[in-house]
């Protein structure tokens, strides 16, 4: 199979050979293409996938993956956290994103493409990394200025030394140590229990970009232009200072091969990885935030500014393989430039003869592409070779280490273990370690069985129809803190979870007891009681409640212990009161109408009555008026004949009542008509007047009979005596003694007419009118103008009288 493959791609190289002199003998060099696309928002993270995607996140919290071609980003698909983005950090499995924003850190699950953690803290995060152990370390570069550890718990409490001067760069090296580069020019190394084991001194500005390459060395970008390579055994340090003297901002290493060093203002510089020198610069506007380096040479720089990014081509003109042929180990063979590990072999692995492993002389070929040479015997030989997923197993049970490849262990250090179909973390060998009694369920329970259903998630399982409470499922799926329920009346028997039972040793359904409290008015507070035994299910302990109350649903309680509850118990702290007779009977002061009604024989003998169908009794105020007016019969209740006699005859007194009524009113009216005629000369009031002209002046209240009003002191006597209302002794024996006799003088006046005591209108006799003489002039207006509504020919005739009677 190896040998057809090499075969196969001999022969569809053979062109390309062809061509390779041809190339390298044209000396064409690398030259601006300018930009191939412009993002919408800035970029904070770009990074080339092993796929040949590219991750980008921008500053709003935007993570996409993207197809690129021809310099131009072509989203496959995107997830819109909706942060403030800082920066984004892709595992070595590239299976999780971490995002860094202003209010903690997401992480973002690859194949599922959904954020399934947040991380929430109370400071800008700036930069985050994940440890060999899978826990991810928080950099806060100002503010805390240390990295925190964070497990699938939280924050371990686990942090890095604090760096004084606050920090710009942070990594976590393949052996867990820790390194901060920060602004006072240093690197600082820790391990990851936050122990400082050494300080970098060497970089000479501000520790911008930290990067550690594939074998291990850790590389430094600084403010100063220069980069540094520390080997991170003996902390051994490489400087390159490049020629151009730019802050390098961005660090990256290409192919194994080539570091790549991007500038604040756009430069980026390709450095040799065996050499660690300086070798082409490219040059583009803005801080660098990536490359993308094709196989074929052309070299991709983005940059970004305010509130987008751009991407700058710059493409190789050699033999095509972007590596100056001083530097290309293969330079007739465009897919092959370098051969680091020198066994014959080109480090590109996509080219002719590649060499899969170029920086390991015991591997070189990988049939199944998985990144493991198959060369058993070489380092880290694949296991698995034919099997693109896998290639270590470290328990030895056949399955490989990689969970989410073909044949994974999903339980990589559990040899017992290696599949788990419902994803819970539990094993579905039943024989092994920890099985899950529920393969097919995804159940987290792990106190009774493992990993069954648990609704309530307080690690016992729900009961069901192979294992049920008896076995030790909860017995309270739904309840968080109560699984036991030995009386099973419903109610737990942990103490300090919700509804805890307090007898948990007999079923009961009670809710609520009475316990002594010297301090409460009763002497008694209620309290809730779950559990307990409540025989007359009035919610209440039947031990807490009174005696002889535990068999009444509707008491509980008795105060003054006189065997009558306080809800039934008329006064419950009087012994002898049970009963509002017993109240009325000894509490003679009380002279409400209940209480009378209790003491008197005759009413409570009427109560105590036969009563017909549907008859009801009366009240005692009722009975009693009616004794009073003779209603009663010799038995004490209601005659109905006498009710009917006094109703004829307070009818007839009503009707003959009316009838006087009607007549006093007519005769009224006629006394106002003659009235009327005296005041108006009009049997009728006009309406638009209550008073004269000439009155109303002489009161200084002219106008007033525009809107009506009460007639001057003219219809009154001077003097008005006080009206009395009482009724005197003698005046009563008068009228008793000498009844009156009503004449028609005294009833209509003689000075009426037979017409007008009929209504008929009389004939009017003419009457010579003599006109009133006008004075002779008009007395003086005052200062301030006619009164109010007054006229001037008002004024002329009832003006002196107004000044004599306002002087």
């Amino acid at each position: 199979m190896n040998r057809l493959l090499v075969v196969f791609i001999a022969f569809t190289m053979l062109p390309l050979i062809a061509f390779a002199p041809a190339v390298a003998a044209s000396d064409v060099e690398l030259i601006d293409a300018g930009y191939t696309h412009q993002t919408s928002a800035k970029l904070v993270h770009w990074e080339v996938m092993n796929d040949g995607t590219v991750l980008t996140v921008d500053d709003n919290g935007n993570l996409s993956v993207n197809a690129f071609s021809n310099g131009i980003l072509v989203p496959l698909w995107s997830l819109d956290l909706n942060v403030t983005a800082n920066s984004a950090r892709l595992d070595d499995a590239e299976v999780l994103a971490a995002v860094a924003h202003d209010e903690g850190v997401f992480v973002v699950h690859m194949d599922l493409q959904i954020a399934n953690r947040n991380i929430s803290t109370p400071e800008r995060v700036n930069d985050m990394d994940w440890d060999t152990e899978g826990d991810l370390w928080l950099a806060y570069f100002a503010g805390r200025r240390r990295a925190e550890e964070y497990d699938n718990e939280g924050f371990t409490g686990t942090t890095s030394p604090q760096i004084q001067s606050g920090f710009n760069s942070f990594i976590v090296l393949n052996d867990g140590r820790l390194a901060l580069g920060g602004f006072d020019s240093k690197v600082t190394i820790a391990d990851n229990g936050g122990t400082t084991l050494t300080t970098l001194n060497e970089p000479g500005g501000i520790v911008n970009a930290l990067i550690e390459d594939h074998d291990g060395n850790l590389i430094v970008g600084s403010a100063n232009g220069a980069v540094y390579r520390y080997d991170t055994n003996s902390w051994a340090v490489e400087t390159l200072s490049l020629s151009h003297g730019s802050s390098v901002v961005h660090l990256e290493e290409v192919g194994n091969s080539t570091y790549v060093a991007g500038t604040q203002n756009g430069k980026v510089t390709m450095i040799d990885g065996a050499t660690f020198t300086e070798e082409d610069t490219y040059a583009s506007q803005g801080p660098v935030v990536g490359t993308k380096t094709e196989y074929t040479g052309q070299v991709y720089i983005t940059t970004s500014f305010l509130s987008y990014s751009k991407i700058r081509l710059y493409d190789l003109d050699t033999d095509g393989d972007g590596v100056t042929d001083t530097n290309d180990a293969f330079p007739t063979e465009i897919t092959q430039w370098n051969d680091a590990d020198m066994d014959g072999y080109g480090d590109n692995p996509n080219g002719f003869n590649g060499d899969q492993f170029p920086d390991d002389e015991t591997q070189y070929i990988d049939v199944d592409g998985d990144g493991h040479g198959d060369n058993p015997a070489g380092t880290e030989g694949d296991l698995f070779p034919n099997n693109p997923d896998q290639w270590q197993d470290r328990d030895g049970d056949g399955y490989g280490d990689n969970m989410q490849g073909e044949d994974g262990d999903m339980f990589p250090d559990e040899p017992t273990q290696w599949e788990d179909g419902d994803q819970d973390g539990y094993g579905s060998n039943p024989n092994g370690l920890m099985p899950d009694a529920c393969p097919t369920q995804n159940g987290f329970s792990k106190y009774d069985r493992y990993g069954c259903t648990d609704s309530d998630l307080d690690g016992y399982s729900n009961p069901d129809e192979f294992f049920g409470v008896d076995q030790g499922a909860d017995a309270l799926p739904t309840q968080g803190t109560q699984w036991i329920d030995q009386d099973g009346d419903g109610y737990g028997d942990n103490t300090t979870g919700l509804l805890p039972d307090a007898c948990p040793w007999e079923f009961g359904n009670s809710t609520r007891a009475w316990i002594s409290n010297a301090t409460a008015a009763l002497g008694f507070i209620e309290v809730a009681s779950y559990g307990c035994e409540d025989l007359d299910g009035d919610g209440w302990v039947d031990r807490s409640e009174s005696i002889g109350m535990d068999a009444d649903p509707n008491e509980h309680f008795d105060n003054d212990k006189d065997g009558v509850g306080s809800n039934s118990d008329y006064d419950d702290t009087r012994p002898l009161v049970q009963t509002e007779q017993d109240h009325c009977l000894l509490n003679f002061d009380d002279l409400s109408d209940a209480c009378m009604g209790w003491r008197n024989a005759d009413y409570q003998a009427y109560l105590s009555r036969s009563k017909g169908v549907n008859e009801s009794d009366y009240s005692y105020a009722a009975w009693n008026t009616s004794k009073n007016a003779g209603l009663l019969n010799d038995g004490g209740e209601v005659d109905s004949s006498t009710v009917k006699q006094v109703m004829i005859v307070g009818g007839g007194a009503f009707v003959a009542l009316s009838v006087i009524i009607i007549a006093v009113a007519a005769i009224m009216k006629r006394r106002n008509v003659q009235q009327n005629m005296k005041i108006y000369g009009t049997p009728f009031a006009p309406s638009s007047k209550t008073n004269s002209a000439s009155t109303e002046a002489l009161e200084g209240t002219a106008g007033l009979s525009a809107q009506g009003g009460v007639e001057s002191d003219a219809a009154w006597e001077d003097d008005i005596a006080s009206l009395d209302f009482s009724v005197k002794d003698e005046d009563l024996a008068d009228e008793a003694s000498s009844p009156t006799a009503i004449d028609a003088t005294s009833l209509y006046g003689e000075e009426d007419s037979i017409e007008d005591i009929a209504g008929i209108a009389a004939d009017p006799q003419p009457a010579a009118e003599t006109p009133p003489a006008a004075p002779a002039a008009a007395p003086p207006v005052p200062e301030a103008g006619l009164p109010e509504g007054w006229t001037m020919d008002q004024w002329k005739w009832y003006g002196q009288e107004w000044l004599d009677k306002n002087k």
